[in-house]
């Protein structure tokens, strides 16, 4: 394990993969950097692969001050420059992962290469505002164990529970989180306002939505697609957890998208002339 000391966190990455694209991949509310296990191999050709867990998950610092996106975005920006991986990034991002992805390139679409939002929360209806903060509140309260049954029975449907390993896998890595930082992580989320900003990102974006999703179901995905100026839409089978329920699919998506883009004289990836990585 390798640890990045940022200012006023402490980050736990991964680095893997050699070649000139910075590859950034963004967890789950409730994940880590193990949750993008069995996609890295199919992932790392031709791409320096960044993996990390976010302040207050995985084996990151769990502050115990709340924090926000911008904190996400922040830590992210300080992570690569310490790592000394070079922009434009490719992002990949899962659901509030995701909204950290789509942060950046609103904010700083120059340092943004390409886009794959996978069930991307990039907004909370008043509903889901306050269902994040009572889980919030029963996690701090009672510990993760009171709110895991809820909180999977809705992101990893029992079709997907087939192999049992990789359910029970992904279900002690959940209980293993910290709630008071669990907690922090849903308010962040209620915060997200990112759709009606969507016009205001450059790069080329594939959206992609789990045809069994209920949390954010394909018509919502479309709308977040026909937001963009270059997004493409694409669905795989999967639940609301794509790199754990259906990382093969999730693996040719993005090696597709990114092939087609790099191919394509009129939307094709742009390299700075700074850009690539050191050795």
């Amino acid at each position: 394990m390798t640890w990045a000391d940022l200012p006023g966190i402490s980050i736990r990455y991964e680095l893997s993969g050699q070649g000139p694209n910075s590859l950034i991949l963004l967890h789950e509310l409730g994940g880590s950097l193990e949750s993008f296990d069995a996609c890295i191999d199919g992932l790392e050709d031709g791409n320096r692969i960044l993996r990390y867990d976010q302040r207050g998950a995985g084996f990151s610092e769990k502050p115990r001050a709340s924090f926000t996106l911008t904190d996400h975005v922040a830590d992210l920006l300080a992570l690569t420059d310490v790592l000394g991986l070079k922009p434009p990034y490719r992002l990949l991002g899962v659901a509030a992962g995701a909204a950290i992805a789509a942060s950046l390139a609103i904010a700083n679409p120059d340092l943004v290469e390409a886009l794959i939002l996978c069930s991307p929360a990039l907004g909370t209806v008043p509903e889901r505002q306050v269902y994040l903060m009572q889980r919030s509140a029963m996690a701090e309260e009672k510990g993760m164990r009171a709110i895991a049954d809820a909180t999977l029975e809705r992101s990893y449907p029992q079709s997907f529970r087939e192999d049992e390993k990789a359910y029970q896998t992904y279900l002690a890595r959940f209980l293993a989180n910290d709630p008071v930082a669990y907690g922090h992580a849903n308010r962040a989320l209620t915060e997200a306002k990112l759709t009606s900003q969507l016009d205001r990102i450059t790069a080329p974006c594939l959206v992609l939505a789990g045809a069994h999703d209920v949390l954010r179901p394909k018509s919502e995905m479309l709308d977040i697609c026909n937001r963009l100026p270059r997004g493409e839409f694409a669905e795989v089978l999967s639940g609301h957890l794509m790199p754990v329920q259906a990382p093969g699919e999730l693996v040719a998506e993005t090696r597709r998208f990114l092939a087609s883009l790099e191919e394509s004289p009129a939307g094709g990836l742009q390299r700075s002339p700074t850009g690539g990585n050191p050795e």
